[in-house]
C-alpha cells in the first residue's frame, strides 16, 4: 500500500480510560496494528480490540512523549496510544492523507 490510497504501520498500544485511570490493555511492538488512509484510521490490537476513527467521530490526535500518538474520539471514552519507534514519520505520512496532529 502506498501513501496515496494508505499505509499499514505495527506498534504497540496503551488503551487507558478517560475517566477512573488505569491501564485496559497494552502491549508492546508488534501486537498493535495501524491503518490510515484519508477517510479513516484503524487501530487493533488482540485484548484491546478495535478503534476506527474518521473525521466525524476525532477529537484530537496527539504526540505523546517521542514515541507515541494519543487518539481521542468522541464515542470511545478510552484514550488509544500508539507506538512506535519512528513517530515523526508516522505524523508526517499521516499530515499527507489530511489527519492534522497536534505537536
Amino acid at each position: 500500500m502506498t501513501d496515496v490510497d494508505g499505509f499499514s504501520l505495527r506498534g504497540g498500544i496503551r488503551v487507558v480510560p478517560t475517566v477512573g485511570g488505569g491501564v485496559r490493555a497494552e502491549s508492546g511492538w508488534p501486537m498493535a496494528r495501524l491503518r490510515a488512509d484519508s477517510n479513516s484510521i484503524t487501530l487493533r490490537e488482540i485484548w484491546a480490540g478495535t478503534l476506527v476513527i474518521t473525521a466525524d467521530n476525532l477529537t484530537a490526535i496527539r504526540r505523546r512523549r517521542s514515541t507515541g500518538l494519543e487518539f481521542e474520539v468522541a464515542d470511545h471514552d478510552e484514550l488509544w496510544t500508539f507506538q512506535t519507534l519512528n513517530v515523526d514519520r508516522l505524523i508526517n505520512r499521516l499530515a499527507a492523507l489530511g489527519w492534522a496532529v497536534e505537536r
